[in-house]
Formats: structure tokens, sequence, C-alpha cells
């Protein structure tokens, strides 16, 4: 079924991640953000991780097939939880489509196949936590900092007497000696140091934690958030996502947000290795050290979206370190293992992403270059060297083949799902149409050769009823009249039902200067009718439809007012004002002789829903002061 968690409205309007930082209201909603979600998160892991290793120790007894279903469904409830918090902090995190799981014990069991589950499982046992008890971390010491030091003085008096050695130190430092031990190590110093510490940590505590909240909040979009074509493949009418064949697939639009994740924690993962490694390893200087490590984290995260930035980086990293460690070590050269592990990666994302030309450069490129600073470094070819430019072609022409394959696959699965969704269109589109076609049969069989007969009546009754008189005559062509003119939009309205593709001729809509002629037409029914329109002479022309619905006002309240109070006096008053238009239609009680015909109110519903769809109002009731309730007035007012 598709999750509709944390798709409301935010309750506020944002006009950017950065704005109002120092609003006390969204400094207070940042921290109540931040600070909690270590505590949801740790619930949340204390629960998942036992029971889905309970589950996967337990799969072969078969008890872990109806655990682990349990678990992916309580995981999906703590990722709904993560976007309502989400949507509180007021970002919106769409969710994804799932996979029903069906009726009874297969069924149940059916939840294993969904991908997305697995996912929010990942997501709240391995991202989540430690990522929030990292800026739990951050948050609290931040906080704790700022608020400590400001209210230092207060709480100060009743610590014991000691020498406070921090700042002390930190005085004579940046004094140069300027400032005796004696001031630099007393309560006072320590006050004025304290404090100013806690000021600056105050100042700076609203842009923490809106980068803390900030960055949790872009992490559960990329791990959280349904991608597009999970939508797109979601059945019409909001019914449940079927299993089986016809469940959507994960696609790589699905792991699109997943795949910075793990790239960011890739990349944090190279620099935490890779500079430690060349310094004691390489005895490479640890500033340079620092700057090859954070190349090749950069090359692997420029990868999605620049591949040439990437290939750049993953080809002068690995020469240059290959250049400047080039002297005999026990350890491999000229493709340390970090590096050799950052260029495979590298391969199989551009792989993954781009066209296989990218892939043959990021290939060949970074293999040349090393190729190159080997035989300038005057090591030469030595066996070790051969043997480790061997390793990091092969690895890395193997992982960018996967890439490809993988594209491809991913590729397939997703035009796959588009036929679908195409399919399941086209389904919709063609019982549409059929629905449309038995109620244009329906409209024609009936009504339109109902209408047919009363305009054949209308037109030959002076030559059937002999002896009839201008009047009645008169009557009876008014009659015919009507009846044409409802032939005649009938005909139209049975077209538009009947088209397929847009191309049915389309009658011209009444506007507002054919209400006279609306008005002399319903005087030759016999009803007693007075119209004024006020305001005409406004610059500003009427819109259209506008116009089409005062219009349409006018004549279901006119219809209204014969049918259920024939005989009654009716003022019709339209007014054009600069900013609306109003109508107004007032109908008398019915003569005692003439009873009303029955209606369904469906009229007044029409109304209602048309001027409404307009922006305008409408009001309509027994008129005011009018016991019997048989007057009946009709206001409505639209937007000009």
């Amino acid at each position: 079924m598709v999750n509709t968690t944390a798709q409301a409205t935010p309750h506020r309007s944002r006009t950017g991640a950065w704005s109002g930082l120092y609003n006390p209201a969204l400094v207070a909603r940042d921290i109540g953000y931040v600070l909690p979600g270590f505590f949801v998160s740790l619930f949340a892991f204390s629960l998942l991780v036992p029971l889905a290793s309970l589950g996967v120790s337990t799969l072969v007894i078969w008890l872990g097939a109806l655990l682990l279903p349990a678990t992916l469904l309580l995981a999906t409830k703590f990722a709904d939880l993560s976007r309502t918090r989400a949507a509180w902090w007021g970002a919106t995190v769409p969710a994804p489509a799932y996979r029903a799981h069906g009726p009874g014990v297969g069924g149940f069991m059916r939840i294993m196949a969904d991908g997305r589950r697995w996912l929010d499982l990942a997501f709240e046992t391995l991202v989540a936590f430690p990522v929030r008890a990292i800026t739990f971390s951050i948050g609290i010491t931040w906080l704790s900092a700022a608020l400590g030091g400001t209210t230092w003085f207060i709480w100060s008096p009743f610590l014991p007497e000691n020498v406070s050695v921090f700042p002390g130190n930190m005085l004579e430092w940046l004094s140069n000696g300027a400032i005796t031990p004696e001031v630099a190590y007393s309560r006072a110093a320590e006050g004025v140091t304290y404090t100013i510490f806690g000021a600056v940590a105050l100042l700076l505590l609203p842009i923490v934690m809106r980068a803390l909240a900030t960055f949790d909040i872009a992490l559960t979009r990329a791990g959280l958030g349904g991608d597009t074509l999970a939508h797109q493949t979601a059945p019409l009418a909001d019914a449940p996502v079927p299993a089986g064949p016809h469940a959507p697939a994960l696609t790589f639009a699905s792991f699109a947000g997943w795949s910075w994740i793990l790239i960011g924690f890739a990349a944090v993962a190279t620099i935490a290795v890779s500079w430690p490694l060349l310094v004691t390893l390489y005895d490479v200087h640890p500033a340079i050290a620092m700057v090859l490590a954070a190349a090749e984290a950069a090359a692997m995260a420029l990868a999605l979206r620049i591949p040439a930035a990437a290939i750049a980086l993953g080809t002068i990293t690995p020469a240059v370190t290959a250049l400047i460690t080039a002297t005999p070590v026990a350890t491999p050269w000229p493709w340390p293992v970090t590096m050799l592990i950052v260029q495979a990666l590298l391969a199989f994302i551009i792989g993954l992403r781009h066209d296989w030309r990218w892939v043959l450069a990021a290939l060949a490129l970074p293999q040349l270059a090393v190729i190159a600073a080997v035989a300038m470094s005057g090591a030469g070819f030595t066996a070790g060297a051969i043997t480790s430019l061997v390793i990091c072609s092969s690895v890395a022409l193997g992982l960018g083949l996967g890439g490809i394959v993988a594209q491809t696959v991913f590729a397939n699965r997703g035009a796959l799902q588009a036929e679908r969704q195409h399919s399941a269109e086209l389904d919709a589109k063609q019982r549409e149409l059929s629905e449309r076609n038995l109620v244009a049969r329906e409209l024609h069989d009936v009504v339109a050769h109902s209408m047919s007969v009363v305009s054949i009546q209308a037109n030959t009754a002076k030559y059937r009823i002999p002896g009839l008189g201008d009047e009645a005559e008169a009557e009876f062509a008014a009659i015919a009249q009507s009846s044409r003119q409802a032939l005649s939009e009938m005909r139209g309205l049975l077209a538009t039902l009947r088209d397929s593709d847009g191309t049915a001729p389309l009658a011209p809509q009444p506007t507002l200067s054919d209400l006279p002629t609306l008005i002399e037409g319903s005087r030759n029914s016999g009803a007693e009718i007075s119209f004024s329109e006020n305001g005409g002479a406004t610059t500003e022309p009427v819109l259209s439809a506008t116009g089409l619905t005062v219009y349409r006002v006018v004549q279901e309240s006119l219809a209204n007012a014969m049918r259920h109070a024939p005989g009654s006096a009716i003022d019709v008053t339209v007014t054009l004002g600069d900013d609306e238009i109003t109508v107004d239609v007032v109908n008398g009680p019915a003569p005692a002789d003439a009873p009303p015909a029955p209606g369904s109110g469906l009229g007044l519903a029409g109304l209602r829903e048309r001027v409404t769809a307009l922006g305008g109002s409408v009001t309509a009731g027994p008129t005011a002061g009018d016991a019997s309730g048989q007057g009946f007035a009709v206001h409505a007012t639209l937007p000009r």
C-alpha cells in the first residue's frame, strides 16, 4: 500500500533551511528535533537489531520466516516516525510505495520480498543511530557549553576552591607572558574566560543546531524519501500496490538517496584510513597525506554527478602518490591498498551512473598516469610494482564492468515499470471511455429521444389541432425553440462524451451578453420575470469562465423558480462591480392552484461547485420574513 505518513503540509512555511536562525521559536524547534532524535534511534536500534539477528539465526527452523517480516514492519513504523518528526520540523519527506503483503501467513512472509522495507531497517539501524548519536553529542555539548559559560557567575561560587589550569594556561599563552600567573589563575580571570567562551557558544548555538538539524533532515530524505518512480508505479484510485510481478520494483532511482549515504560513509572511511596509512607506512608528510586522502574522497563524491572532475582527481592523486612514495618500502607500490580500493569504487560508481566511455576513461587514465609516474620515479618496474599494477587494473576493470551491468539491469527494470504504468493508464482510459460511451448511449436513447418527440409535437401542434389561437401557437413555437436548443446542446454533450482524443468540436458557450435572450425565452413560457443589470460600464472585461458561470446561475435559478413555484413573480438582478459580480434571483410564493414540481436538489449543488471553483460563494434559501417558506432567494458572488 502507499504510505502517506509525513506527507501532510508542514506546520509552518519556510523560505529556506537557514531562515530565521535567531528566532527563539525556531532555535527551540531545532533543539527539539536534534536532541530527542538520539533517544528515538536508540530505542529503535535496541529493538530492531536483536529482532533482526534472532530472525536471521532462526530462519533455518522457520521461526525467522515469521520474525523477520514482523521486524521489517516495525522498521517501517520507525521510518514513518522519522518522516513525521521531519514534517514537524518543517520538511516533507515523501513516503515510498510499499508492496501489499496479502492475506494469510504466506502473504505475511511475502513482506521479506519488499526491498523498501529492508532499506528502512538498514537506515534505522546502520545509519540513523550512529549519526544521531554524533549529532546528539555535538548538540548537547554545545548547549551545555553555552548555558554553563554564560551562567558561570551564578553557579561557580558553589564550587570548591581550586586552581583552574585551562583558563590560566590559555591567558598566559595569548598574552605571551604579559599577564602574570597570579592574574591568569585568579577566579576573576577564570570567570571572564568562561563567560566569554559561553557567550560565543551561545551566539553560535542557532547555527550549530540548524546545521545538525539540516544534516539529519538531508540524511532522512536520502534514506527514507520515496523515489519518483515508485510513486509513478503506484496504481490509480488509491488501490493497494499489488504483490508479485506487478509490484513496484526497486530501480536505481530507489537507491539514489542511498548512493549519497554510502558514498559519504566511504569518503569518511577513506580519509580516516588513508591519511594515517600514508603517514605511517609510506612516510608522507601529514599535511600532504591529508590532501591526498581528501582528494580520494572527493573523487568518489564527484563521480555521481561530475565524472570528468572525478576522473581528473582519480588520475592525479595516485600519480602524485606514486612519485612521492617511490623510495624502497616493504608495502604495496605504486598503488597503496586504499587508493586501489578507491580506484575500483570510482570505476564502479561511474559505470553505474554514466556512459561506458566514461568508464573506459576512469579505467585507463589513472593506470597510464601511474605507469608514467613509475617510469619517472627511477624505482623501475619491479616485480612488486607490476603485481600492484595488474591487481589494480584487474579489480577496477571487474567493478567497472559490474557497474555497467548493474546500470543495464536497473534501466531494463525501469523500462519495464514504465511500460506497466503506461499499460495501466491505457486500461484506465479505456474504462473511462467505456463508461462515457454508456452514459452517452443512455442520454441519446432516453433524453434526446424524448426531447425530439417534444420538438416534433410542438412544431406540428398547429396542424394537428384545428382552431388554435395565435397565443397558443406562439406558446407551442416557444416550446419548439426551447426543445431545439436543448437538442443542440445535447448533441454537443454527446460528442464530448464520445470524444476519445479531444478533437470533438466545441459549441460556443453562453456569456453575459446572452442573459437577455435567456430571460426573454423564459418569459415566453409564461413566467413573470423582471431583469436588471447594474454597473455594466466597468472598463475591465469579464472572463469567459465567469460569464458562463453567471449565465448558469441565472439559468438554474430560473428553472428552479418555474419548477417549484410556477406562476410566481421572479426578480433577477446582476451587478457588475470593479472587483466582483453578484447575482440575485428572488421568487415569491407560488399561487395556491399551482402545485410545485418535485426536485432532486442536484442543480443547486452543481451551482455551488461551479461558483466555488472560481473562488466565489453561493447562498440559497427561503426569503427573509416568509413564514410559508415558499419564497426563495439565490445569491451568488464571484470575483471579477
